[in-house]
């Protein structure tokens, strides 16, 4: 079952993780295209911008870029669900801590198999693909035929979340839930009934304990999976910023329109 994926590898602790904090925007590609999304203040319609192929393209690859930057930076969200601070008293809570968990690993699991999804929007605009975003897999950019190096690029991305989208396919489609500690079945029942007595080692049974513990594996894996994110897409920038800027420089360089949209050498990223 992919629940054991999600199991702790080591002995169950309730000591909280230092938290890893996802950067969305700090690449230079990113500021690069929100200083050129300033165009858009010239035109009062997408009518009006879709006249200026500079502009189009600066604008519609910010769309892009804003929403992938966006479901990035929603992961720090689920950051706050797995470090609570301050620590709720539950008590008062209309979801149970079992719940808690089994909500966050759903928000989980979506959001950070999606960032791929996004990602491929992205190339999709800047290289001027054209395919629907229903239809925009890596599958039909790579017959469309983007660069060997873009496509390994992303085939990486997609292999090492494969589990995680596994994961994320058997809880959506499928029905399937996972197991926060070693005694699951107890430990829901006493966050959701104020079950009593021992669990399956002998352990008076805690539910606030459990849910710690629950905690920390989520930790463990939110770590692990973000950090990894955060080193793919960094390079996948480099790979898009050099491509955009070849797009790009013609169609500044053919404009008649005056508007601030003004071309220049893509500033080292490294």
């Amino acid at each position: 079952m992919p629940n054991d994926r999600w199991r702790a590898l080591r002995r169950p602790s309730t000591r909280f993780l230092k938290r890893y904090i996802m950067h969305s925007d700090h690449h230079g590609f990113i500021g690069r295209i929100y200083d050129l999304s300033i165009v858009g203040l010239n035109f009062e319609s997408y009518e009006e911008v879709a006249r200026h192929p500079d502009c189009k393209y600066a604008l519609d690859t910010n769309y892009w870029v804003s929403g992938l930057a966006a479901r990035v930076e929603s992961l720090n969200l689920i950051g706050d669900m797995l470090w609570l601070d301050p620590y709720p008293d539950f008590a008062k809570f209309p979801i149970t801590q079992y719940d808690w968990l089994t909500v966050t690993t759903d928000v989980f699991l979506m959001r950070f198999v999606s960032v791929i999804d996004c990602a491929l929007l992205l190339v999709n605009e800047v290289f001027r693909l054209e395919l629907d975003a229903k239809q925009c897999t890596i599958g039909k950019l790579r017959r469309k035929g983007i660069p060997a190096s873009v496509n390994a690029h992303l085939q990486m991305m997609l292999d090492e979340q494969e589990a995680l989208r596994v994961e994320r396919n058997a809880r959506i489609h499928h029905g399937a839930e996972r197991e926060f500690t070693e005694d699951d079945q107890t430990f829901r029942m006493a966050a959701r009934f104020g079950v009593i007595g021992k669990d399956i080692h002998g352990r008076r049974i805690n539910a606030d304990r459990s849910f710690k513990e629950g905690l920390v594996v989520l930790q463990r894996y939110f770590n692990r999976s973000t950090r990894l994110l955060q080193k793919q897409l960094d390079p996948l920038y480099d790979l898009l910023w050099e491509e955009f800027e070849d797009h790009f420089g013609p169609l500044i360089a053919a404009a008649t329109h005056g508007f601030n949209a003004r071309s220049r050498h893509k500033a080292s990223s490294r």
